[in-house]
């Protein structure tokens, strides 16, 4: 697949600009420099890595593809020079205010994968203790499920999933130009950007010179890929109307997607097209049923159509696969006060600080409930543990 899409982008140059010749774009597996060759990583290419390796793990890697992870990078991948870095990640983290539940999660289960990997249970050690930590820390302002990019690393690893395959193309694609910062910034100059992040520039491909994947003599599922990939990439770039644009691209061409339908909905969400989001939510669910996200995902969007009890029905079937998401509690009980039933949203409150004991947002709307019920000594604490989390 990475050599199909390279040869694409090989193509496509040549075709529309005939910017370089062979020699120019000649990255085959026999002039391709070796991990040994390159200068060591930056904070920067190891939160990108780390990034791409948690994305990874959240779709569904086993131990086996972790290793091979770390084992492609060669002398890069060296798991005493990622303990150094981690540690730095982890402080980085640690002093943000921001929410990183999702991120912290996926440091969960890496640590998890790495018990069989005796070379890498250090490193699973010490991802774990971060995020655990990060899951147990006074947090503030987490609402839905995920609204932006966690503090640090690069691309996003909360925001959309992708399909996780050995030949994760454009991810490899990113990395490579990354590996090769001749071609980077010879792609870069032609483009009229300056830049030295891959990602930027294969937007600024997408955005500037289309994507010619309908003339390409490749499958239909192989064009979907490439769709779903650069629907990615525009996402990250922001771009969440390009994004939708290119999944439904994917989608024509391949229509039991499931990513590409849960992608779709999560951009149709942050751009309040509700009703849409909710019918993409719906084709993700047909397909993947025990997709808790896409469930409280929907429920979002039915809150904001004021469908409380459809919502609500929602978030509970969010809370049957997964009863420790704590936001599906949290919705769940806003979605209840909005129907006036407040005994039950205060339980649900209760629910979610259970889950997560420092979640300032749920105590102070436990606290409003609990002050719209009459109970003003228990309201005064609820807000006051508010106050002490956001300390």
């Amino acid at each position: 697949m990475l050599r199909r899409i390279w040869q694409w982008l090989k193509n496509l140059w040549t075709k529309l600009l005939g910017l370089f010749s062979q020699s120019h774009l000649d990255v085959s597996e026999n002039t391709q420099p070796t991990s040994e060759s390159l200068p060591p990583l930056t904070d920067t290419d190891y939160d990108f890595l780390f990034g791409q390796l948690l994305e990874g793990v959240a779709q569904g890697w086993q131990s086996d593809r972790v290793q091979r992870f770390f084992d492609e990078l060669g002398e890069r991948g060296k798991p005493e020079l990622w303990q150094e870095w981690l540690q730095r990640f982890g402080e980085r983290l640690l002093v943000s205010p921001k929410p990183n539940d999702e991120l912290a999660q996926r440091m969960v289960g890496f640590a998890e994968l790495t018990r069989s990997l005796p070379s890498l249970q250090s490193l699973g050690a010490m991802a774990n203790n971060i995020g655990t930590q990060l899951l147990s820390r006074d947090d503030s302002g987490a609402i839905w499920e995920y609204d932006g990019p966690d503090v640090g690393v690069s691309p996003p690893p909360q925001t959309f999933v992708s399909e996780e395959k050995d030949d994760d193309a454009m991810s490899e694609l990113v990395l490579k130009l990354q590996e090769n910062p001749n071609l980077l910034a010879t792609v870069a100059q032609q483009l009229g950007v300056q830049t030295s992040d891959p990602r930027v520039v294969i937007q600024a491909m997408v955005s500037q010179l289309g994507v010619g994947v309908e003339n390409q003599a490749q499958s239909a599922e192989s064009n979907a890929e490439i769709w779903a990939k650069l629907g990615l990439e525009q996402a990250k770039a922001g771009d969440l109307v390009g994004a939708v644009d290119s999944w439904e691209s994917a989608l024509a061409l391949k229509s039991d997607y499931h990513q590409v339908w849960y992608n779709r909905g999560k951009a149709l969400v942050q751009l309040e097209r509700w009703e849409e989001a909710i019918a993409s939510h719906d084709k993700a669910i047909e397909i993947k049923s025990d997709d808790y996200l896409a469930w409280n995902n929907r429920a979002e969007a039915l809150g904001k159509l004021g469908r409380w009890q459809e919502a609500i029905a929602s978030c509970e079937r969010a809370i049957e696969i997964k009863s420790g998401y704590y936001l599906a509690w949290y919705n769940k009980a806003s979605f209840l006060v909005n129907l006036g039933r407040l005994t039950e949203a205060v339980a649900c409150y209760d629910n979610a600080l259970e889950i997560k004991p420092n979640f300032d947002d749920g105590w102070y709307k436990r606290g409003n409930v609990l002050r719209d019920l009459g109970l003003m000594e228990e309201a005064n604490k609820s807000w006051e543990r508010a106050r002490r989390s956001r300390e």
